[in-house]
């Protein structure tokens, strides 16, 4: 599942104009305590932040009064409507979800980071189209939320709450995915270590409805994340930049999906065995 660092709440605010948005999202605040709580994500300016808070005045997506600034409900109404038009026109036009779909599609993609950012959009449509069935995962390890915390994180948040079913199965049991499994299960999202399923080392699952969708990596890059995740048992910055480095070298990643009923069925019930679910639900 992935949305990176260069995420902003509004895609064409600037990082600081972001964190402004993130801020008064909370209601309304003293420009003083604004600089002080956008400070907390990352160090900026006084006449940073003014300058931010005056091109966000001129556009009419804050307001203030006296020394409090707020957010423009005329601003948020707009981009609610936008949203909703959008989602009505787009959110759901995924070429494999039409009804004429039988076979096998292949996506590539330069590298994992542009992989990554069409994941997280496939995610969301699928989750949107097929509301009420359940997400199974196959992951080696949980890597992604070391190499695009910004965007995993966000994901994972959107699934809890909006109540999508996801069962996530890692297929190793160091300390970095045993920790992974301890932060992120929630009660709609159930995290079970496996390490006796037979999945080729390159490939990453998803199993929803009738689709079976792999991702496939290269064979080199996740043999040098394996030996990565087995030898260390924290990220810092020095290991960041080693996953970088290896992912870097990733050649031709690739999405494979293919609408198979009896192929998805056997997949479902085969990583439902370590989960609460009911056969009814599959």
């Amino acid at each position: 599942m992935s949305v990176n660092q260069k995420f902003t709440v509004i895609p064409f605010a600037s990082p600081v104009q972001g964190r402004i948005l993130e801020v008064l999202a909370k209601g309304p605040i003293d420009g003083i305590d604004l600089l002080v709580q956008v400070n907390k994500k990352s160090p900026v300016s006084k006449q940073g932040l003014y300058k931010a808070l005056r091109e966000l005045l001129q556009t009419e997506t804050i307001i203030k009064n006296k020394r409090i600034f707020i957010l423009s409900k005329v601003w948020l109404s707009r981009v609610k409507d936008f949203i909703e038009h959008a989602e009505q026109e787009l959110g759901i036009s995924l070429p494999f979800l039409e009804n004429s779909f039988t076979g096998r599609k292949i996506i590539a993609f330069k590298n994992t980071e542009t992989l990554d950012i069409y994941w997280g959009h496939l995610f969301l449509t699928l989750a949107e189209k097929l509301k009420n069935k359940p997400f199974f995962f196959f992951n080696h390890h949980s890597w992604f939320i070391y190499d695009r915390p910004h965007s995993e994180e966000y994901l994972y948040k959107v699934a809890s709450k909006r109540k999508h079913r996801v069962m996530v199965t890692l297929g190793n049991n160091t300390a970095l995915d045993k920790e992974f499994k301890k932060r992120f299960s929630k009660e709609n999202i159930q995290i079970t270590i496996d390490e006796k399923l037979n999945v080729r080392k390159t490939d990453y699952l998803c199993v929803v409805d009738d689709y079976f969708i792999t991702t496939r990596y290269d064979k080199k890059a996740m043999g040098e994340i394996d030996a990565l995740f087995q030898k260390i048992s924290s990220f810092g910055d020095r290991e960041t930049k080693e996953l970088k480095k290896i992912l870097s070298k990733c050649k031709k990643p690739k999405i494979i999906i293919i609408k198979n009923k009896q192929k998805a069925d056997m997949w479902k019930h085969r990583l439902a065995r370590n989960f609460v679910i009911k056969k009814s639900e599959l």
